[in-house]
């Protein structure tokens, strides 16, 4: 489906019938297709409404102008979908970078969220790289490099990499002029919304969700044994159970 929010087309998957889920993907760079998995589409099996869209400069929705490709930006999309979407408050799933995007929300937008679930993120600082990548092509050889140790089990998944669309202008703005000042640490102890923390137990990003657990005044904390950065793909079971009996009790 497909969405004019904010003068711009963002396409997106909206399935189930139940509490609006709103999923946002990681990258920056890569699109909904690293959400669109079992692991997270099975959630409308349990009373949820998912909705995953492609970033502005992501996948099928509508690149725009670069130089506008913000944390700002992307947090005004996703809640301008919402209201495209005729719903009033919803909870919100943030993967990775889509994590960064989502702990932005909360501050700026709390009424909106009646859950937050923050999967495999940080609150910052974030390490980024010394260079900008010159094409789709690139980053997809760049991601191709890394891409096994994203997983803690043997298999790592290549369909799924094989699914991705890749886009270095918004890797670029993503990961050279916004992270730059990406910081939310003296902030995240204002976000009073109930809040689900998963990581997997081999995931580099496990120290910078413990530390979310200490100081989000209402979070709970999950780490998944035998998974890594997708712990909805390598632990996809315990995944679904945890967040829909988390955002269905």
């Amino acid at each position: 489906m497909t969405a004019v929010v904010n003068d711009i087309a963002i396409s997106y998957t909206d399935v189930g019938v139940g509490t609006p889920l709103l999923c946002l993907h990681g990258g920056m760079g890569i699109d909904g297709a690293s959400l669109r998995v079992p692991g997270i589409l099975r959630l409308a099996d349990c009373g949820l409404r998912v909705v995953i869209p492609d970033q502005r400069g992501h996948g099928a929705s509508a690149a725009g102008d670069p130089a506008c490709y913000s944390h700002e930006t992307w947090v005004e999309d996703a809640r301008a979908l919402l209201t495209h979407l005729g719903v009033a408050r919803s909870a919100l799933l943030g993967h990775s970078y889509g994590g960064f995007i989502a702990l932005e929300f909360a501050l700026r937008c709390p009424d909106v969220l009646t859950h937050l679930v923050l999967v495999s993120t940080s609150a910052g600082p974030i390490q980024v790289p010394a260079a900008a990548v010159g094409s789709n092509e690139e980053l997809c050889e760049g991601f191709r490099a890394i891409w096994p140790r994203y997983f803690s089990g043997r298999d790592k998944h290549w369909a799924l990499f094989d699914a991705l669309a890749f886009s270095a202008p918004a890797y670029n703005a993503a990961f050279t002029r916004e992270l730059l000042r990406y910081d939310l640490r003296a902030r995240v102890a204002g976000i009073r919304t109930s809040t689900l923390l998963v990581v997997g137990a081999d995931d580099w990003y496990r120290r910078d969700i413990e530390w979310l657990a200490g100081r989000l005044p209402n979070a709970t904390l999950c780490v998944m044994d035998g998974a890594g950065h997708f712990p909805f793909v390598e632990a996809e079971s315990q995944f679904i159970d945890t967040v829909a009996e988390f955002l269905t009790r």
